[in-house]
This record gives C-alpha cells, structure tokens and sequence, in this order.
C-alpha cells in the first residue's frame, strides 16, 4: 500500500509511543507456550514481535504478512533482534494467504495463533482476509483481533478515517463472535479523544470439530 510504504520510516517514532501500553494489554489476552507459531496478519513494522518473542522464545515461529514492502523492511530489522526460531515475513495481501504457501514458506499447514492488530480497519477485502487467516489455525488455536471501532460518525472520526485510509465502522470481530468458542471481547481505552474510536481487544479460540470458514 503506498500510504504505508510513504509513512514506515515516521510510523513507530509518531505512532509507537500511543499505542503501546493498548498493544501490550491486548497481547497479554494472547495464551500461548514457548515454541508456538503465530502469523501476525499486518503486521507493519514488526511492533508486536518484541512481545511475542518474549512469550514463544527461541523454539517460536513467526510469520508476518503486510501489503507494505516499507514497513516489512522495518519489520524485518525487528525481527532480527528477536528470538524467534524462524521468521518469514511476507509481501503480500492477506487475501492470498493459504495453507499451500503457508506451507511452501514456513514448513507449516497451520500455526497455532493468528493476530491482527489495527489491521482489519484498513484492509479493503477484510473479512476475506479474516477468512483465509482463519482457516490456517490449528484446531484449538486462538485468534486475536486488536483495534479501533467508533460507533458514531462525527467529525472527528471522518477526519481520522482521511488520513488513515481505514473505516472505523468495522466490526471486525463479528466474524470471529460466530466461529469462535470461549469469545472474549472488551473496549481497553474508554477514550476517544485520540484514536476517533475506541480501541479493543476480541479472542477467540477455534472449536475442535464443527463448521468453519
């Protein structure tokens, strides 16, 4: 996406130190063992990696996806100082996600967490990257969707969604409400006097047996 290839090198020093502490919080819903593999779907310049390094250690697997070649170039700095077992990162829109390049890329026909965080509000075809992520976690996997959603259409949230590209309507963790068992859903900032909406965390956990996307 040009918008974000344009914005990666003032992303994290602008948009960081916001974010964080609402990043942090939401990851920590994230109940994963050390060696797991987690795909980070848009996952920009790699701000979540620090966090699941911590929690998936030297045996972990990470996979990272984001449309934008800029950002994954910072991603990939990122990931170099984690201490992840493997890393791949990939270019490409989330929509072509599938078990066969999953595969082909990583040795993996499935990981066992799937994240998304401030992604969903941007992705034009987002709930076909919902899906296509959805399908590639394991069986009693968790999905973990992070985010910002305004109820209301006012100035304020126009002008956001202007110089975002995204749409706060979204309610991105419908999808996950439906497929999921044990849903979790919470608001984390009660405020939105910077983020135009307000920002919260859904998880998921895929049923063993049953119907899927």
């Amino acid at each position: 996406m040009v918008l974000y290839d344009f914005l990666a090198p003032a992303y994290d020093p602008f948009l960081k130190p916001f974010y964080a502490p609402f990043r942090r919080r939401a990851l920590d819903l994230l109940k994963i063992e050390a060696g797991a593999s987690v795909l980070d779907l848009a996952c920009g310049t790699g701000q979540n990696f620090p966090y699941l390094s911590t929690a998936l250690g030297k045996r972990g697997t990470l996979v990272g996806v984001d449309i934008s070649e800029g950002m994954l170039r910072k991603a990939q700095s990122v990931a170099d100082n984690c201490a992840f077992s493997k890393t791949s990162l990939l270019h490409l829109n989330a929509t072509q996600l599938s078990p066969s390049l999953l595969l082909e890329k990583n040795g993996l026909s499935q990981v066992d967490a799937v994240i998304c965080t401030y992604g969903f509000t941007a992705m034009r075809n987002w709930e076909e990257a919902f899906d296509r992520s959805y399908a590639l976690l394991k069986p009693g996997g968790i999905y973990l969707i992070h985010d910002i959603h305004a109820e209301e259409r006012n100035a304020h949230v126009l002008a956001f969604e202007l110089v975002t590209q995204t749409d706060l309507s979204r309610k991105s963790w419908a999808p996950l409400e439906k497929l999921s068992r044990d849903f979790h859903f919470e608001y984390i900032d009660p405020s939105s006097h910077i983020f135009a909406g307000r920002l919260f965390v859904a998880t998921g956990i895929k049923p063993l047996s049953g119907p899927g996307r």
